[in-house]
């Protein structure tokens, strides 16, 4: 077995709960006959990566059906073309013009016969869609585009403009230096627009979402609700012509289930994760080639601001130096992800800025913050008492007991108040009632990363925090398209952290996965297939 490690963007990995004991297999007969079988969780009401938010059509469907007019270079976090062959960047970001690439064919289906390759008509049709409310499609499957809608796209792009046909002009009420990321995600995945034109002819638009036509290298087939999504090569597509001649997602949603499939062969690859309990039972095994990948998706603790105690700095420092955050790793994390450090995710290289990282841990030191910010222990040791609001999910309850160890050695009685998510959602995330709580999430520097969570107005800081220098740091980040200017800013942004620590980093969450010796060419042995997620080079050596 190799051992490696393999930085992925989109890889957004939470830490697995304990396992329990998995119902019977169903029998798979008709999926295992031919093809390449990848075992899925997610439930897929619609083909379109626009209408949702997260799950299977996003993280795995869309890098097979669809193309972005940009992709994201995995391991420098720098921007790359794909269905745009060039870019300007105008009006110190707030207008972007897009060269798009020749040749480019739409997917030949049953139901779609296209008589012209990918041009213009397709973004302006695409983003028409996204962003103008009073757009013909905007409201066919209904009106919401989940992505684009959090971050008011509709309200901030001012217009999407064909300039010939192979070039399209994006002009924003203001500079953005971020709207690139956004194009970058599989949201933003485009779509036919003569497909559109002749669902309409029939009165059939609301298939067009349903019966998805991209310019991706696997095109769909067939969706047997519950059980199954085959697609199948491409042969016309334009870059590399996939090896596989089918895929089929096999819908497993019992993750023990879906891991007893993997184990007997039912399945080739297993997309819903390895249980916790069995992360590490392929590392000696020669029939399996093991990967560590790191994702930008971190765990951290907020404090809330309004609180007696986590408004003074000293009680927010004490506690981020009283976590053992190595001890959470190793009890919890069996070898996947990483010690947190840096406030920005150290995927974003070019980004995070090692000068300013968490603190190291010490209970002595922490204790001497507490009695800094005016605390007086009592008679059994404690400085004061407080609530941790904490969600059923994975871990979660294991990394509490150990957060609550760690705040008893430096002086702080920990409650934990373990609730239902939807609780949760309602009264710490939007009601704000809550000392100390714990998340996790996407955090790069852009897109919906530490802008979203600190900054005064961010729809993800539930923390009361609000630093003006900060937000102007932010909107400064922003605007500007220099590089190394924007890397000056989110130093800043990090300094401050480091300086206020509105929240406590702890983990960089990551995922095991173990490939099957027979497999070669998966999206995490090809560089640069890493992030898109596409089985283009993908083949079964039996």
């Amino acid at each position: 077995m190799r051992l490696k490690l393999s930085s992925l963007l989109a890889a957004v990995c939470m830490l697995y709960g304990q396992a329990f004991a998995a119902p019977a297999l169903p029998a798979h007969a008709d999926i295992r006959d031919s093809g390449f079988v990848y075992c899925v969780s997610g439930q897929v009401n619609t083909f379109n990566p626009q209408k949702v938010s997260s799950g299977l059509i996003v993280d795995t469907l869309a890098a097979q059906l669809y193309d972005r007019l940009l992709d994201v270079d995995p391991y420098t976090y720098r921007l790359v073309p794909e269905l745009a062959e060039s870019w300007e960047v105008l009006d110190n970001g707030a207008t972007y013009r897009f060269h798009l690439r020749n040749n480019v064919p739409f997917q030949t289906t049953a139901w779609f016969k296209p008589t012209r390759n990918f041009n213009a008509d397709d973004v302006i049709f695409t983003f028409g869609r996204i962003f103008n409310r009073d757009h013909p499609w905007h409201n066919v499957n209904g009106s919401s585009f989940p992505y684009f809608d959090s971050l008011q796209f509709a309200d901030s792009v001012e217009s999407v403009r064909k300039l010939d046909s192979h070039t399209v002009e994006f002009r924003l009420k203001r500079p953005d230096a971020s709207f690139l990321w956004h194009l970058a995600t599989h949201y933003a995945s485009v779509m036919s627009a003569e497909y559109a034109a002749k669902l309409a002819q029939s009165d059939r638009q609301e298939m067009i979402d349903r019966q998805p036509v991209g310019t991706g290298p696997f095109k769909f087939v067939e969706h047997k609700k519950g059980v199954s999504i085959t697609l199948e090569r491409n042969d016309e597509y334009w870059g590399d012509t996939p090896i596989l001649d089918k895929i089929i997602f096999s819908i497993i949603p019992d993750e023990m289930t879906a891991y007893q499939a993997f184990l007997q062969d039912e399945v080739d690859y297993l997309g819903t994760g390895v249980p916790s309990t069995n992360t590490n039972d392929f590392d000696d095994n020669p029939d399996y080639e093991v990967y560590l990948q790191l994702s930008m998706n971190r765990l951290y603790l907020a404090f809330n601001f309004e609180d007696e105690h986590f408004s003074k700095p000293e009680v927010r420092k004490a506690v981020a130096m009283g976590v053992d955050r190595q001890m959470i790793y190793d009890r919890v994390a069996n070898g996947v992800g990483g010690v947190a450090e840096t406030f920005i995710s150290p995927m974003a290289e070019d980004f995070a800025d090692d000068r300013y990282t968490m603190p190291e841990h010490n209970v002595e030191q922490a204790r001497k913050l507490l009695e800094q910010a005016g605390y007086t222990a009592n008679a059994d040791g404690y400085y004061f008492s407080m609530e941790f609001s904490v969600f059923e999910n994975g871990n979660y309850k294991e990394i509490a007991e150990i957060i609550q160890q760690n705040l008893k050695e430096i002086g702080i009685d920990m409650r934990i108040n373990m609730m239902d998510y939807a609780i949760w959602t309602e009264k710490v995330k939007q009601n704000k009632e809550y000392q100390m709580t714990m998340s996790a999430g996407y955090q790069g520097p852009d897109v919906s990363g530490i802008a979203g969570r600190v900054s005064t107005h961010g729809s993800n800081n539930f923390m009361n925090f609000s630093n003006a220098r900060l937000d102007e740091c932010l909107e400064e980040a922003l605007k500007t398209s220099d590089h190394e200017t924007r890397k000056a800013y989110y130093s800043e942004v990090q300094k401050i952290m480091s300086e206020e620590m509105p929240m406590a980093i702890l983990l960089d969450n990551g995922v095991k996965t173990p490939i099957k010796k027979y497999l070669s060419g998966v999206p995490l042995q090809v560089p640069d297939k890493a992030a898109s997620g596409e089985f283009t080079y993908t083949q079964i050596n039996k």
